[in-house]
């Protein structure tokens, strides 16, 4: 008898029964084991098919995937994939997948909050009155006409691209810059331009990139020499993105205006760090994705994901699509829809 799909989920946040039940009608246990280090998961996941990752930190290393023997797919309830070793599972045949489309509506709606936060100075207005002042904010402050500025894009994906859509009808002009868009692409709307045109020629520019070796620090020191002092940045990607002693200066020596910032490098932001005390800063706690609506699409496309493993299919959304699966997979473009 072929033993049973056994499907382990290493961080174990919520309830599970949703998961449980579309799993155990498709014949798939669901073990929940919550594991913390590298040991504990590799000893979890001994006879893990399937491994499910939720944590931004959980350390799906080289080093656990060389010891899971029986894993043929690693699914993500998330989008950013940067603590999985792609490299070792490619290299392992372990089909990486993520939960690619989930929070589009979500973060592309915070990273325009954020925008027109700055823009529109509301938390530094908000501020100004909760101390008991009225008159006399814009007074060597001048605000702009939202439809007078531009907007640049590092990074044209999924949530650059709702970010776009929800930004057209404040009529600004829109730029983008991103080194894997196929030559020649073309975005309605939107200029493509070298990411040194951008940050010079920007008066708000908006983090979209995943956190790779070549994103990381991407905004540094130089890139913020760049830019306008009336510039203001927002990210609502991954926090090392940006470089954050970079952009501390920048605040400090006022080389820019200001930021909105969801993400940082370290999170939770420590207590001591000087951005909590920088009034030209906004700070979210990480949530840009968060809804119980996106929840339910990740818990869904997860699932997904691993039904089509499990049938034999590409999942819907693989992060590493040249690996060479440890048991053969059809495109998923053949998976029977329902």
């Amino acid at each position: 008898m072929t033993p049973r799909l056994k499907v382990v989920n290493i961080d174990c946040n919520f309830d599970y029964t949703y998961e449980r039940t579309r799993l155990a009608a498709l014949g798939i246990d669901l073990v929940e084991k919550k594991a913390v280090g590298e040991d504990e998961i590799i000893a979890a996941c001994q006879e893990a098919d399937v491994v499910l990752v939720e944590g931004a930190k959980t350390p799906m290393t080289a080093r656990v995937i060389d010891a899971l023997p029986r894993t043929r797919l690693i699914a993500k309830y998330a989008v950013g994939v940067d603590n999985v070793d792609l490299p070792a599972a490619t290299r392992r045949g372990i089909v990486v997948a993520n939960a690619a489309d989930y929070c589009t509506e979500e973060v592309s709606d915070h990273a325009v909050a954020l925008l027109l936060g700055c823009a529109r100075r509301v938390v530094s207005m908000d501020r100004f009155v909760h101390a008991g002042n009225w008159s006399g904010y814009s007074k060597g402050r001048p605000l702009r006409r939202i439809n007078q500025l531009t907007l640049g894009l590092v990074g044209l994906g999924r949530i650059a691209r709702a970010t776009v859509r929800k930004m057209a009808g404040f009529r600004l002009r829109m730029q983008a810059s991103d080194p894997y868009l196929p030559p020649g692409a073309i975005e309605p709307g939107v200029e493509i331009v070298p990411l040194e045109q951008l940050l010079r020629e920007s008066d708000l520019v908006s983090v979209h990139v995943p956190l790779t070796a070549e994103t990381r620090g991407l905004l540094n020191e130089a890139a913020f020499r760049l830019m306008k002092p009336t510039a203001y940045v927002v990210n609502t990607s991954r926090g090392p993105v940006i470089d954050e002693e970079s952009i501390i200066r920048a605040l400090r020596e006022k080389w820019i205006a200001g930021a909105a910032l969801d993400v940082v490098t370290e999170e939770p932001l420590p207590a001591s760090s000087p951005l909590r005390e920088m009034d030209q800063v906004i700070l979210t706690p990480h949530c840009g994705a968060e809804s119980s609506d996106s929840l339910q699409h990740a818990r869904r496309t997860v699932i997904d994901t691993v039904e089509a493993v499990a049938k034999g299919y590409w999942p819907p959304y693989p992060v590493n699509p040249k690996a060479a699966p440890r048991l053969p997979l059809k495109p998923w473009s053949e998976f029977p829809q329902s």
